[in-house]
């Protein structure tokens, strides 16, 4: 019995074994082909889709930057290659689309090497008609939307600001776990440095495709996410009139920053000249590209964040603080300015050879009077100037996302250890009227008025006003920020002011210009020296050996809205170029009603 029922438990086993065999068989080689080829026929692909950007607006909903949707010509060259010889290919796409295969490309398709091809970018409309009409001999192909960036002609007027959007890098991706090498992203300006806001969010879809890469079906799709809107604290009325104001004077290097002192909030910063934002973010000719980085005046250098420069005067204000906070002089002392100044054998020389006589800090300051600098900056030191500077916030990156650089401010550490030499007083008395060692860019000189026209607050600059948060659905405004306080006395500060007042409205005022100004404001004038008088005289019509014209300003005196400062490169004249610059700028800006008096 035992036996039987082996020999029964063998034979069943036998049999199901024979009949998996006999399925495997049948499935394999007998039905093999069928479904080799089902297999091939359908299958799931993801595709990603890029989100549009966020929009840019100036601070009064003017649209400076968008997005439209564009179409990529795609290929698969797994597919590809297994439906086309090369030659073929080749007249197919010259014929439809005016692509020519180039080596690159051909050897990808041949050896199969990436899943995916870019073979045109932003087709035209003859273009998508052509894809469409003739999809029959397009096995493998396909067309993809992606967003383009479209920059109004109003951008133009800050180009440096908006900066341009491009496609990472393959280190950018490996940092960044939110975007693919065909993520759009900012590559300067506020593209980049508000990216993480602009930039939504992929979208995917999975599509049942035929062996040819024709979508048959979509299976589920999750639709991207466009980015949040960003409105800048720029005023664009204001950066035109500052843009045809500057192009308009002949000058062919500088920069103008206009801010808000009580927020200090950015409202025009141009740095000239510009370039064409379009052009530049959808490609230049080799010509175009090496007329743009071989000019002279360097269009792509953005000088309001980057550039570094000698102020001169413009300094002379915060001089005048840190000597009257410090009390080596007050409001009353009067000290004998003459032509020149002496330590030593070295002579120091006023730029009115005439001298200034006995004069105190506010005629000083309307004078602008290099020998009374001279004599305070000695009696303060390096070491309360430094002080004074850095409390000012000049050299420091009071906001790190938009100040690429700032300035230099030399004392006795820095220039032993960068020059390896000791401190002389004759350094003190070039950095008592902003020369020497001492470089700031034209924004930094904004932080010398700021703080004298709102009351010693060092608040954090502030390019754009908020965003429109797509999530919370409601508008994320950006509040004032004050960094520090420098504790300064009213009448001291009162003081400077009226300086500043003297230098334009005063009977030795060096920026008469500015009273054709429909307020009352103030400023200060600043003439830097680039080379020695000697080489100057020399050879004075050269562009780049002319000084520097610089003037700081803010308006109205009496409840300032505006605070700023203009620079031309070797303009040579602060009171001459820089400050009637200013003038025509606050004239417009006033009488246009850009600035709201009441």
């Amino acid at each position: 019995m035992k036996f039987n029922r082996f020999y029964f438990l063998i034979t069943v086993i036998f049999l199901v074994y024979l009949i998996l065999v006999g399925r495997l068989f049948y499935l394999q080689i007998i039905k093999g082909q069928y479904y080799a080829e089902i297999s091939n026929r359908n299958y799931i692909k993801i595709f990603e889709s890029n989100p549009p950007r966020g929009k840019i607006y100036d601070r009064n909903g003017v649209l400076l930057a968008y997005d439209v949707p564009t179409f990529d010509l795609i290929a698969f060259p797994y597919i590809v290659k297994e439906n086309y010889k090369i030659e073929d290919l080749k007249v197919i796409l010259k014929n439809l689309f005016e692509i020519d295969l180039d080596e690159k490309n051909q050897n990808i398709i041949k050896k199969n090497l990436l899943p995916k091809i870019t073979l045109k970018k932003n087709l035209n409309q003859k273009d998508v008609e052509n894809f469409y009409n003739y999809s029959y001999m397009l096995k493998g192909f396909y067309l993809e939307v992606v967003p383009k960036r479209v920059y109004t002609p109003e951008a133009n007027y800050l180009p440096h600001i908006i900066g341009y959007v491009g496609y990472p890098t393959k280190e950018e991706v490996e940092k960044n776990p939110d975007i693919t090498l065909s993520t759009l992203v900012g590559k300067s300006g506020i593209e980049k440095i508000y990216d993480h806001i602009l930039r939504g969010k992929a979208g995917q879809k999975a599509v049942l495709v035929d062996a040819f890469g024709r979508q048959k079906k979509i299976l589920w799709e999750k639709d991207p996410q466009k980015g949040n809107d960003i409105y800048l604290s720029i005023d664009i009325r204001l950066q035109k009139i500052i843009y045809e104001t500057f192009k308009s004077s002949g000058h062919k290097s500088g920069a103008v920053v206009i801010v808000d002192p009580n927020s200090y909030q950015i409202l025009a910063a141009l740095s000239y000249p510009t370039y064409d934002l379009q052009k530049f973010y959808e490609g230049l000719k080799l010509e175009e590209w090496q007329a743009l980085t071989g000019d002279k005046y360097t269009p792509l250098v953005d000088k309001v964040f980057s550039g570094r420069y000698p102020p001169g005067s413009i300094y002379k204000p915060l001089v005048s603080i840190a000597a009257l906070e410090e009390g080596v002089i007050t409001p009353e002392t009067r000290i004998l300015s003459g032509s020149e100044f002496s330590i030593g054998k070295y002579k120091y020389r006023n730029w009115n050879k005439a001298g200034c006589g006995y004069i105190n800090v506010a005629q000083a300051l309307e004078m602008s009077c290099d020998t009374f600098y001279y004599q305070v900056g000695l009696k303060l030191g390096v070491d309360d100037i430094y002080k004074y500077t850095k409390l000012f916030g000049i050299g420091e990156k009071l906001n790190p996302e938009i100040e690429k650089k700032v300035a230099i401010v030399p004392n006795r550490e820095w220039k032993k250890k960068v020059l390896k030499q000791p401190w002389f007083h004759g350094d003190t008395v070039n950095l008592s009227i902003g020369q020497g060692y001492l470089s700031i860019t034209p924004f930094d000189a904004t932080k010398i008025v700021v703080p004298i026209v709102n009351g010693g607050k060092v608040l954090k600059p502030q390019i754009i006003k908020g965003y429109y948060d797509n999530k919370k659905q409601m508008f994320v405004s950006l509040n004032p920020e004050v960094i520090r306080v420098i504790k300064m006395k009213k009448w001291n500060l009162d003081t400077v002011r009226y300086g500043m007042y003297l230098v334009v409205y005063g009977p030795q005022g060096t920026a008469k210009a500015l009273k054709s100004v429909p307020v009352k404001n103030a400023g200060k004038t600043g003439t830097a020296q680039v080379y020695t008088y000697l080489t100057r005289q020399k050879k004075h019509s050269k562009w780049d050996l002319r000084d520097h014209a610089w003037f700081i300003s803010f308006a109205p005196y009496e409840d300032p809205k505006l605070a700023g400062v203009v620079f031309v490169e070797h303009g040579e004249s602060g009171g001459g170029v820089a400050a009637p610059l200013m003038a025509n700028i606050l004239k417009r800006a006033f009488k246009e009603g850009v600035v709201d008096v009441k």
